[in-house]
């Protein structure tokens, strides 16, 4: 049965008051979830290599897949962003099946960084994901054409749809959802009423329905602060049951 994954973006708070990543994901053990997905600017740079073979322990221990943003954007103004090949290094050595990344602007990147991206890309045994921001280069149209032709000329690559950056560029996310959903293949899960998140339900978006639309392989990851384990319990089994 599918289950909902964790972005440790519900651990906001305790993140912000300098719990580390890893031990805020022990207190996920025992809760009915498929993956987790660790952010990158939550990573002390000193401490980042040993943190990442704790959190690669806990998910073969509780066999989670394995997710990480990059807190980046692959192109800006065309140019390729080099890092991309560090992080694909990591992902190898820790087994993280999976790397997000903002897409940003590759209108008229040259050919030559797209086929080394590619190369690079058929390497690695996971998946490097491009996101919406909410930014300029996020806005629908913009963003929609730009995925498409990315991912005509590098398709190893996938699309992760967040589903609440949308509000902050005055789009609307069930047009965006519509009008995306072919290329999804890994979605970001939250609720908005009046720029704020919110828990499930309580917002102005569509959730459930986006969530069944989705193909059944795609994973769902919840990313918004949770007060409280408790309300953490009740937003994974809201999900749960639709899943």
């Amino acid at each position: 049965m599918k289950k909902v994954s964790i972005n440790t973006a519900v651990f906001l708070n305790q993140l912000e008051n300098g719990r580390s990543q890893s031990e805020c994901l022990k207190q996920l053990i025992g809760k009915p979830i498929a993956a987790i997905e660790v952010r990158g600017e939550f990573f002390q740079e000193d401490r980042r290599d040993l943190e990442l073979a704790t959190i690669q322990r806990l998910c073969k221990e509780n066999d989670w897949q394995f997710y990480y943003s990059i807190p980046e954007a692959l192109f800006t103004e065309g140019q390729l962003n080099e890092n991309i090949f560090d992080y694909l290094t990591m992902a190898k050595e820790f087994q993280i099946q999976g790397l997000k990344i903002s897409l940003g602007d590759c209108q008229n990147t040259p050919a030559s960084r797209l086929a080394k991206l590619q190369k690079a890309l058929c390497a690695y045994s996971g998946v490097v994901t491009v996101e919406n921001q909410p930014n300029q280069d996020g806005q629908l149209e913009f963003f929609k054409d730009n995925l498409i032709k990315l991912l005509a000329l590098v398709p190893e690559l996938g699309y992760t749809f967040d589903s609440g950056n949308w509000y902050w560029i005055k789009e609307d996310p069930q047009r965006a959802f519509d009008s995306l959903k072919k290329w999804i293949t890994v979605f970001h899960l939250k609720d908005i009423a009046d720029l704020t998140t919110v828990r499930l339900g309580e917002g102005a978006t569509n959730w459930q329905s986006m969530v069944q639309a989705l193909n059944s392989e795609v994973p769902v990851f919840l990313e918004y602060g949770v007060a409280t384990d408790e309300e953490l319990d009740e937003e994974i089994q809201k999900v749960n049951l639709i899943l």
